[in-house]
């Protein structure tokens, strides 16, 4: 497996395995998420940017895998502390190569972009029906940093 920078020849296969993150997001919360096919232009706007990355997972000249980093900052509040943190907009694996390491290797590319970049730490969002993913992260030692809570009207 290579985990590596994607490029403008990554795009088709990317906008592929997004298609199936946002039909498993849609699975999770059909109110919120929106089960799309991706046009190609998030990636080449994430590989066309300065403030972000998507790294792929190779498998044998097949993208199985990709994590979407971006840089970013806490807002300007002053009882904030600030921070800047690498926030960790989309990650993906295909079922078929979960629990062979593809996760594990896309964050560590991660953290290393991180660390390159003098940030302080990760961030991420999951849905909070996705257990398998709260499992993934807890067991690469994410913590809870804070819940989102929401009202119906």
């Amino acid at each position: 497996m290579i985990v590596r920078i994607a490029t403008a020849k990554d795009i088709v296969p990317i906008s592929q395995l997004l298609d199936e993150f946002f039909r498993f997001n849609h699975s999770q919360q059909p109110l919120f998420c929106a089960d799309v096919k991706e046009s190609g232009q998030y990636p080449k706007s994430v590989i066309d940017g300065a403030t972000g990355d998507f790294f792929v997972a190779d498998i044998d000249n097949a993208i199985v895998g990709f994590v979407h980093v971006e840089e970013d900052k806490t807002p300007q509040f002053p009882s904030v502390v600030q921070h800047k943190f690498a926030c960790i907009t989309a990650i993906y694996v295909t079922p078929e190569y979960r629990k062979r390491g593809v996760g594990k290797a896309l964050l560590e590319k991660v953290k290393e972009w991180a660390l390159v970049r003098n940030l302080e730490y990760l961030e991420l969002f999951i849905l909070a029906e996705n257990e398998t993913g709260k499992s993934f992260y807890s067991h690469e030692n994410f913590t809870t940093a804070s819940h989102t809570m929401r009202y119906m009207l």
